[in-house]
């Protein structure tokens, strides 16, 4: 200061007089005077300087304390715990988020006094001494600095004034900000930031050269780097509108939708599979698809909140709005066994509710399911009232959820449409003739009742054991089970009958039938299972096995070499029976049931033949059992008694009158079961009764033949619907009851039912029907009594193309939040978002259209010491690209991206062995064929328990949770 003080002036006004009396002095005293002209006004820019910085101080010293950005963050982070909205945590009776609670009379004092510090009980527990009395208690590890203590007190000082919490405010209509020195831009953006920098020393960077602008643009529009042909295309276009024409471009771009998709699929959890224990697929891509198409369309984001929250209630709802609400099905489910429905059903309302807050609203609503939020005004009620409204999706708390919504392609429209006139003239066949043979064997049912009545039965004795052979088929293939494989007949070699079965291939090959309808209940462990093959001479196989299903296929018996790569060897799954019969010959192969673990009383459905190479001919294949007439339920009716109680097949009165107890039946139902035993059951019922039920059965046949033609119909529809895209959607049904869960708790049923309703600090839906549902809900998340949606997804938007939000927490504009660095530029983005038809484009075009979007991301040294975090956006800010982009950026630059939009998702390499611990049922990593090994990150197939190693090592997150932000690591 020195060079600026008094006598220096003093003394050079005085060397113009001394010049002045000299001769010929005349031009040393010009050039003097020059001089001092100089230094005249370069003391008076000292001069300036220091009055800035003296007027910085004083406005510090002297500046009105700012409530929400200092005071309210302070009480947020150290006492609202204790002293805030929850009251069941809530310690003193004293509130400390609200005016009236930390001024209200606590016995003589106040926590607060206005304008007087040192009578605040406040103040004094913050400097006490007695740690029985120093806030926060010590115990808690929290202190508050120096500086802390001292914005408290002045803040109380200056009247202690509260403020509303920022984000639960209506949104303003600020002014844009009149031109100052720091930016001559006429854009609102360049305007409101120039003026937080009006009292700092910085300005804006200088703006980015065209190849900077031209990647940056692309990277964060279309999410990779241009083409050659693309850059070439914008670097040589020497127009003022060429920047605002690629902007243009790009958002027209259909790349733009699968950028702004990505983070999106973030915030709603999309995963390809359902999370919980078995993590298994279902299918949801087409929500994905969705999402793409309606950021390239630019669909209003009022109608997209409509959509996705309750697409399907909206009137005569389109496939894509029901495809939108399958946003209400994205969570976490599970399909474990054992699995407690009530609490899966809980948890599920829990994350609905959570992710509607974050989402939406920017709100963290998930922390009222205990007890009320300990920050912001959300209580526990309003908690459940919230899921009160998604408590009409329809879905099974615990098991396999199936798609709901088919979209099948024209020519599937075209087949389906055949199959569908197919099925109904089947059913019109079978309505003609049905009731004809229903006639027709009530009759014979009539005679059969007459015949029974007088036919005297008596149990059978143990004198009567024999073997008893079973033949399973013979002549012809079964016809009462399921067949798969090739069944060819051939006409020799034959053993029995007239025809033989033969089959030939190389490898493991088979065919066999399942779920017979009339399966051979094991006697006891000697049952011995035939089956007579005849092995090609001139073209061996060089292994023979018999499988047989009993629920499992885990029954093997092979003959030969060990190649059918089937069970565990030494084991019932796998038993090798000697080596490879006899060629050229009829041989008989066997194996008792004990042989391969089947218990008695086990059913065996289903029955396999398979081979590794050559040619085997197989004939008469049955089961020989060593029958005691006393466990034939064919001839025994205490044992048919025995197993009636769990023949589903049985009339349904002769099934419960079996299980009753034996000393319970009274007379005339112990003669109804003998009765229908007699007619139906008794192998050696007399001729005249053998010979009626004959004919019943075979019009049981013919009836059971005309269902089954329809079933086989019916089956043809759902079979073709399954090749078809589907989706996973919501269904409105009749609500469940919501109650409150005291401290969260599942088992806790004393909590009070509540109907569908908005937090209460936030108002009341405006409608007239009290049982409100998710389009009401919806309605009024974009409505204006709103604030918070507008902002939060503005705030995100702002982050995308500047590094972070205005407001850093993006999952959370409540208390434990932060305040936005430019509140009036938020609200006025928010606010123009929100008038100018929810238009997301224009919102985006907005930003990058601005001097402060498109300026250089390399600060000055004293920038980058000064604002590390960049919060006063007077440069750009730098980040890495997420990891789908890098891929994306990888696949473009090589040549190899196929750029196909939508579809279902792919599986690109991963390496071996990375699923080996995802289990129920065990799964290995198929990756796909051609294209699929090329397309975009955004398709990879994402598993919620082993996301793809590629998107982890770049911090993608596992869609476990809602996820507003992605850190960085690297």
């Amino acid at each position: 200061m020195n060079d600026c003080s008094a006598p220096y002036f003093y003394e050079k006004s005085r060397l113009s007089i001394k010049y002045s009396i000299y001769p010929f002095s005349i031009i040393v005293l010009i050039l003097e005077s020059f001089k001092n002209i100089w230094m005249s006004i370069h003391c008076l820019f000292k001069i300036s300087r220091f009055c800035l910085f003296i007027s910085l101080i004083w406005s510090n010293l002297f500046a009105k304390v700012d409530f929400t950005n200092e005071v309210r963050p302070i009480l947020s982070e150290y006492c609202f715990h204790c002293h805030g909205p929850d009251k069941s945590t809530r310690e003193a009776n004293l509130r400390l988020d609200l005016s009236e609670g930390a001024l209200s009379d606590l016995g003589g004092y106040s926590a607060v006094i206005p304008g007087k510090p040192e009578d605040s009980e406040l103040v004094f527990r913050l400097h006490s001494d007695d740690k029985d009395e120093l806030m926060p208690p010590p115990e808690t590890g929290k202190r508050l600095s120096p500086k802390q203590k001292k914005i408290l007190e002045d803040w109380i000082k200056q009247g202690a004034e509260y403020e509303e919490h920022w984000s639960f405010l209506p949104i303003s209509k600020p002014s844009v900000p009149t031109e100052t020195r720091k930016t001559k831009s006429a854009h609102p953006v360049d305007r409101f930031i120039a003026k937080k920098l009006e009292n700092r020393t910085f300005s804006f960077a200088v703006p980015s050269d065209k190849k900077t602008l031209l990647r940056r643009l692309y990277f964060d529009l279309l999410g990779m780097p241009p083409t050659a042909d693309e850059a070439k295309q914008f670097l040589n276009d020497k127009t003022e509108s060429a920047y605002d024409q690629l902007v243009a471009r790009l958002l027209a771009d259909q790349r733009f939708g699968e950028r702004m998709a990505l983070h999106w699929l973030d915030l709603v959890r999309y995963s390809d599979t359902i999370g919980y224990h078995s993590d298994v697929f279902m299918e949801v891509s087409a929500y994905r698809d969705y999402v793409i198409d309606a950021f390239n369309q630019n669909m209003s984001y009022d109608q997209f909140v409509i959509e996705n929250l309750a697409g399907d209630l909206l009137p005569e709802a389109s496939n894509q709005q029901k495809i939108a609400s399958g946003y209400n099905r994205l969570l976490q489910t599970t399909e474990e066994g054992g699995a407690q429905a009530a609490e899966y059903q809980a948890i599920y309302q829990a994350d609905r509710v959570r992710n509607f807050g974050v989402v939406w609203m920017g709100a963290t609503t998930g922390c009222a399911q205990c007890h009320d939020h300990k920050y912001d005004p959300f209580t526990i009620k309003d908690f459940y009232s919230l899921a009160a409204f998604f408590a009409d999706i329809q879905e099974k708390p615990v098991g396999r959820r199936n798609p709901n919504l088919y979209m099948p392609t024209p020519d599937q429209e075209k087949k389906l449409e055949e199959l569908e006139s197919a099925k109904k003239e089947t059913e019109k066949i079978r309505d003609e003739k049905k009731s004809g043979l229903e006639k027709e064997r009530n009759k014979l049912r009539t005679q059969l009742t007459q015949k029974s009545s007088s036919f005297n039965y008596d149990e059978p004795s143990d004198s009567g054991i024999e073997k008893k052979e079973r033949i399973v088929f013979e002549d012809a293939a079964p016809t009462d089970a399921e067949l798969h494989g090739e069944w060819k007949l051939a006409d020799a070699p034959v053993f029995s009958g007239s025809k033989s079965f033969v089959r030939t291939g190389l490898g493991n090959n088979q065919h066999f039938f399942y779920k017979s309808k009339n399966p051979h209940q094991v006697m006891n462990d000697q049952d011995e299972f035939f089956a007579y093959a005849f092995l090609d001479p001139q073209n061996p196989p060089k292994q023979v096995m018999l499988q047989f299903n009993d629920g499992t296929w885990e029954h093997r018996a092979y003959w030969g070499e060990s190649l059918i790569p089937y069970g565990r060897e030494n084991t019932s799954s796998k038993v090798k029976m000697g080596p490879l019969p006899e060629l050229g010959k009829w041989v008989r192969l066997s194996v008792t049931a004990k042989k391969i673990g089947l218990k008695p009383k086990a059913k065996v459905n289903g029955m396999a033949f398979t081979q590794w190479d050559g040619t085997i001919y197989w004939d008469k294949v049955g089961v020989l059992s060593k029958m005691d007439p006393r466990q034939d339920p064919e001839l025994s009716l205490n044992k048919w008694i025995a197993l009636a109680k769990n023949d589903k097949s049985l009339p349904g009165n002769i099934q419960n009158l079996a299980k009753k107890a034996e000393k319970d039946r009274k007379v005339s139902e112990k003669d109804t079961l003998r009765s229908h035993f007699i007619q139906y059951i008794y192998s050696k019922a007399p001729a005249g009764i053998l010979s009626v039920r004959k004919q019943v059965n075979e019009l049981d046949g013919a009836i059971e033949k005309l269902d089954s033609e329809v079933k086989s119909a019916v089956d043809a529809i759902t079979n073709y619907k399954r090749t078809f895209r589907s989706m996973l959607v919501s269904q409105s049904g009749n609500k469940r009851m919501v109650r409150i869960l005291p401290r969260g708790n599942w088992l806790d049923k004393t909590g009070e039912v509540v109907e569908p309703a908005i937090p209460e600090f936030m108002g009341k839906l405006d409608i007239e029907n009290p049982k409100a549902n998710r389009l009401d809900l919806a309605k009024w998340v974009i409505s204006e009594d709103n604030p918070l949606p507008a902002r939060a997804f503005t705030n995100r938007i702002w982050k995308i193309f500047f590094g972070h939000g205005l407001s850093r927490r993006l999952e959370d504009l409540g208390g434990q939040g932060e305040p936005p660095t430019h509140p009036q530029l938020l609200d006025y983005l928010s606010n123009e978002f929100r008038n100018n038809g929810w238009d997301v484009k224009q919102l985006i075009r907005t930003l990058v259209t601005s001097d402060a979007y498109k300026q250089s991301s390399v600060p000055t040294e004293k920038l980058a010491q000064a604002d590390p975090l960049n919060r006063l956006y007077a440069r750009q800010s730098r980040f890495r690209v997420d990891a789908e982009f890098v891929r994306d950026t990888a696949l473009s630059i090589s040549g190899l991206l196929v750029s196909e939009i939508g579809g279902t998702s792919v599986k690109p390499y991963q390496p071996a062995g990375y699923w080996q611990h995802l289990n129920f049922p065990a799964r290995k990593w198929q990756a796909g064929m051609g294209d699929d090994l090329y397309r975009r990150g955004l398709y990879t197939f994402h598993c919620r328990s082993f996301t793809h190693p590629a998107m982890l090592a770049f911090d993608a997150p596992s869609r476990e949770e809602c996820s507003a932000e992605r850190p960085r690591s690297n």
